[in-house]
């Protein structure tokens, strides 16, 4: 096999990718990763202010408890035991509140836990909880490849795909509050009322519920980690490499041109890019029109409004928990609402050790239209003008006020801040608009905007977060699917369940 020829090429090296190369290259497949980027790991890495470290999209991930849904897999690849994690408040990994409302509410891990502290602010509505978490349950339990010791037994089937996610919860529960307590934290899946599946918020808010973890020092550990994975097996990963040309119109010699000019040969190629961007790279005439039609008109999840901020030395402490304030009880985003903006914002401190007592630094998010920064669409990163930038700095402020009034003094305790919109999100993500979340799922129509691993061209993959789920779990449990098409379905799950 010559230098440039390989069994498989992945174009991209998010999660989906990378697990996608490990589990592959753990086959004995000559893998190549190619990453546009600086480093490896898309939303996964990290980057520093004043020396700071921030995630870049991996805020905190779930179900990595032993024998946990995520942990099997990770176990299974061998990187469990690379990773520093700091597992957050049992009774309260999630706090909600609202701007008129003196109550908070907590989310807590483990089912029962989950039910009572719930319970404990809701005493009259327990049997709704009940009701709640047992669906969500349901619902999970049949999500692919979710119970690998169970793979032969649990029943295979779509029908967890019925149903929305704020029309359950409104059915669920007589109490309005509670109901907008059950939907705060929708914006970990870019939630549209009357449209995100009740699926993904069930396996979205499960995941967490079985457990919940900070990556010490950031998530770039993760894609490091995998990464040591792939080169062990002899695979190899190109950073500053951008694909700009995938050729599958000879299956026997098909290649990827990346923007050098040099070409990469292979049998079989895996797209973990969004994709429409990959569809409009993709040269290949058996890919009909109105594919590429559909594909590249399906909307996508929104994007958000990025303030990172660097505090002042021992001024405010760390907390060990998520925070999702709102300023009314519309928790779901409202893209028209923007006047009101922000409506709503999540808040962490940043892990730096297990004993953590002061927080170096704190990340806010909060959902933004890419109508808001259109008009500066096309153009380049720190060349967008005087205008842009008082945009950036007026949103800033904003978010500050909305985060001061829910921390008292904390804009006082602020060394600086530094700001991501939509069009930072696109730039560094190289997504349609910046999407956080990639395709926007809809229960109404829910094959429409279900992409599979397996394409029309038969040696043409994709993975990554525009499959069936996006999120940590979803992602991995994607990119087992996309394998194995390359090595068989039962074949990897008898050999990852078998393992662990």
């Amino acid at each position: 096999m010559g230098d440039n020829q390989y069994d498989i090429i992945v174009v991209g090296s998010g999660l989906g990718g990378l697990v996608s190369g490990a589990l592959l290259a753990k086959e004995g497949f000559r893998v190549l990763i190619l990453e546009r980027g600086k480093k490896i790991g898309g939303l996964l890495h990290n980057f520093k202010r004043e020396q700071s470290v921030f995630n870049t999209g991996m805020n905190y991930i779930g179900a990595l408890e032993k024998q946990g849904f995520l942990w099997q897999y990770f176990e299974y690849l061998g990187i469990m035991d690379q990773l520093e994690l700091k597992q957050l408040d049992l009774n309260s990994f999630e706090e909600i509140s609202f701007q008129h409302d003196n109550q908070v509410y907590h989310f807590a891990q483990g089912k029962e836990n989950f039910e009572n502290q719930l319970s404990s602010k809701f005493h009259h509505h327990r049997n709704e909880i009940l009701i709640y978490t047992r669906k969500i349950w349901d619902v999970s339990n049949k999500f692919p490849l979710l119970f690998l010791q169970n793979y032969d037994s649990i029943e295979k089937g779509q029908d967890y795909m019925n149903g929305g996610a704020a029309e359950f919860i409104q059915s669920a529960t007589s109490n309005p509050k509670l109901a907008a307590v059950l939907g705060a934290t929708n914006s970990l899946y870019g939630g549209v009322r009357n449209m995100s599946p009740l699926y993904v918020h069930s396996l979205v808010n499960r995941q967490f519920i079985e457990s919940a973890w900070r990556f010490v020092n950031g998530s770039q550990q993760l894609a490091d980690a995998f990464g040591r994975k792939i080169e062990t097996a002899g695979g190899i990963l190109l950073n500053r490499s951008e694909v700009v040309e995938i050729n599958t119109q000879n299956l026997k010699n098909s290649y990827v041109t990346v923007g050098s000019g040099e070409r990469f040969y292979a049998k079989n190629i895996i797209s973990n890019i969004h994709p429409s961007k990959t569809l409009q790279m993709l040269v290949d005439a058996r890919v009909k029109p109105v594919y590429r039609k559909r594909i590249l008109n399906l909307p996508n999840t929104t994007s958000f409004f990025g303030l990172f901020i660097v505090f002042k030395p021992q001024s405010f402490p760390y907390l060990n928990r998520n925070y999702y304030h709102y300023t009314t009880d519309e928790v779901w985003y409202q893209p028209d609402a923007e006047k009101a903006w922000p409506n709503h914002f999540m808040f962490y401190t940043g892990c730096l050790s297990q004993e953590q007592v002061f927080a170096e630094n704190g990340t806010v998010l909060t959902q933004m239209s890419y109508k808001e920064v259109e008009q500066w669409a096309g153009t380049q990163k720190a060349m967008r003008g005087d205008d842009y930038e008082a945009f950036k700095t007026a949103k800033s402020e904003a978010l500050i006020e909305a985060l001061n009034q829910k921390f008292p003094g904390i804009k006082n305790q602020i060394q600086s801040w530094y700001a991501a919109t939509p069009l930072s999100f696109e730039h560094y993500t190289n997504t349609p608009e910046g999407t956080a979340y990639g395709i926007l799922k809809d229960h109404q129509n829910p094959y429409k905007s279900i992409i599979l691993p397996k394409t029309k061209i038969p040696n043409l993959f994709f993975t990554g977060q525009n499959l069936n789920m996006h999120g940590a779990l979803g992602v991995t449990i994607g990119a087992v699917l996309t394998s194995a098409e390359l090595v068989g379905l039962d074949y990897l799950v008898n050999k990852i369940r078998n393992s662990i």
